[in-house]
């Protein structure tokens, strides 16, 4: 009786595993599609920003060499059959909320007509890419501002990914200022910071100065993380000690001023071209040396926090399960560490959080990174483990300041269109950096 109960036991186990793993989605099932990675960037040049010019009325005493006549847009899935999937186009908000009118956010500005390549057939984490040039011949953009591509499944209507880029109709010039500064921080490393000023300026003398609302600034390639000076947006999302102030018309010009931007460090380089050193075995690869603080100090230049490519050989194009080793040369941090790099668009996430391993005294975390050069910081923050947001983000404690970390910024300046009902449009982009600005 009880070798009876035994195996009745065990087979119940056995048929509640097999429903259980029945119903749970995996990249086996012939109907589901995974994404694994999406970006976007200006014309076929991976380093340049995702930013449209489109024309304008007149372009007369307009000097604009920031942007291309079209942005390129990459996704790899993992899909055991050819996938189905559309991308549409959604114009947002100045801070990126999604517009609700029609005229708009037309139902039909969406697309099927992706390129698709193979991954090579060793490859395990994805299967198809999915590469589009807009605008084309099925997809023009009409209105300036932030717009999102979204890719959906098909059959299920199912988001799949998105990204973001820009389009900007030049109406004004723009250019920034560059400006050392300082701020009290908490921990000891450098308190050296920037002020930057987005100056615009209207050759046209026809715009309106209260219509020019907000002017966003981000570090180049890392378009999820904007500072915001605006007299109609909440910038309650800025860095606590950032400050903000904005200047009227005088003399043709309005300028966005932001003070006490910590500069960050340069960033750290993974470059995983050297395939004998990265093979794509399936097995984690443990970076050969262990990331240390550095407070300022580095020893090679980034890509301005692009993630780049180009070097790739097709047979090679692969992810490669990289483990990432953090040395805190001390007692852990108070707060919960993130590695952020081009390989996740420098976004906090849940799955690149790194733990603490006791014996080794190192924080550790293994992901799959996609076989590129990349550029990547070591960050803190306080998840919510609740909706698995993260927030009071900072790169202080472990990578501190430094005034050499040459990162370009640009800047967009928006304005309230009063077309179609009213909209955040892109009238003027810049970009530059501490020793270089245009």
């Amino acid at each position: 009786m009880i070798r009876l109960r035994w195996w009745c036991a065990i087979v119940l186990a056995v048929l509640a595993a097999q429903m259980s793993a029945a119903t749970e989605p995996t990249a086996q099932d012939p109907d589901v599609c995974t994404m694994r990675m999406m970006r976007c960037y200006g014309a076929r040049n991976e380093r340049l920003p995702p930013i449209v010019l489109i024309s304008t009325k007149d372009r007369r005493a307009l000097s604009v060499d920031i942007g291309s006549t079209s942005v390129t847009i990459e996704f790899d899935l993992l899909c055991n059959v050819a996938p189905a999937v559309y991308v549409r186009f959604v114009h947002c908000t100045a801070n990126w909320e999604e517009e609700q009118n029609a005229f708009l956010n037309d139902a039909t500005l969406r697309t099927t007509l992706v390129d698709w390549t193979l991954a090579p057939s060793r490859a395990r984490y994805w299967s198809h890419r999915g590469t589009l040039q807009v605008p084309n011949d099925q997809v023009q953009f009409r209105f300036s501002g932030n717009w999102k591509a979204k890719v959906y499944d098909i059959g299920t209507d199912q988001l799949l990914g998105e990204t973001r880029f820009f389009v900007v109709e030049p109406l004004a010039n723009s250019y920034m200022n560059f400006m050392t500064d300082f701020y009290d921080t908490k921990f000891k490393v450098s308190g050296f910071a920037l002020t930057i000023e987005n100056v615009v300026t209207d050759p046209s003398a026809t715009l309106i100065d209260g219509f020019m609302h907000t002017s966003a600034l981000y570090r180049n390639n890392r378009y999820w993380e904007p500072l915001i000076a605006s007299t109609q947006i909440d910038e309650s999302q800025n860095p606590s000690m950032i400050r903000t102030w904005i200047g009227g018309m005088a003399q043709g010009s309005k300028f966005f001023r932001f003070e006490r931007i910590p500069s960050q460090n340069e960033y750290r380089v993974l470059d995983m071209t050297f395939v004998a050193q990265f093979p794509a075995t399936g097995q984690p690869v443990r970076l050969p040396l262990t990331d240390l603080r550095r407070n300022g100090n580095f020893m090679i230049y980034g890509d301005d926090g692009a993630m780049i490519t180009s070097n790739i050989s097709s047979v090679d194009d692969d992810y490669v399960p990289i483990e990432f080793l953090l040395d805190p040369q001390g007692p852990p941090s108070m707060s919960d560490v993130f590695v952020l790099g081009s390989f996740n668009h420098f976004r906090p996430d849940p799955s690149w959080q790194m733990y603490y391993d006791e014996e080794l005294r190192m924080y550790r975390v293994r992901n799959w990174v996609r076989r590129a050069r990349h550029n990547y910081l070591y960050a803190t923050g306080k998840l919510n483990i609740d909706d698995n947001s993260i927030t009071d983000v900072s790169f202080e404690e472990w990578e501190g300041n430094s005034s050499a970390a040459n990162q370009s910024f640009v800047a967009f300046t928006y304005y309230r269109m009063q077309d179609y009902g009213g909209y955040d449009g892109i009238i003027a982009v810049s970009m530059g950096s501490l020793s270089n600005s245009r």
